[in-house]
C-alpha cells in the first residue's frame, strides 16, 4: 500500500517511461518515430511560441 500523500519516485516513473519507449522501440517501424519526432517539435515550437509572448 502507499502512504497517503506521498509522491511517486521519480526513479521509479523514469524506468516505466524507459520501459515503455523500449518496447515500442521494438513493435513500431522505424518511419512511426520521425513521425513522431517532427510532431514534437511542432508542438514544442508552437508551446515555446506561446510562452515566449
Amino acid at each position: 500500500m502507499r502512504c497517503p500523500g506521498r509522491k511517486p519516485g521519480v526513479v521509479g516513473c523514469i524506468a516505466i517511461g524507459l520501459g515503455v519507449f523500449i518496447l515500442l522501440t521494438l513493435i513500431l517501424p522505424a518511419g512511426f518515430w520521425w513521425f513522431a519526432l517532427g510532431v514534437g517539435l511542432i508542438v514544442f515550437g508552437a508551446a515555446a511560441c506561446t510562452r515566449c509572448r
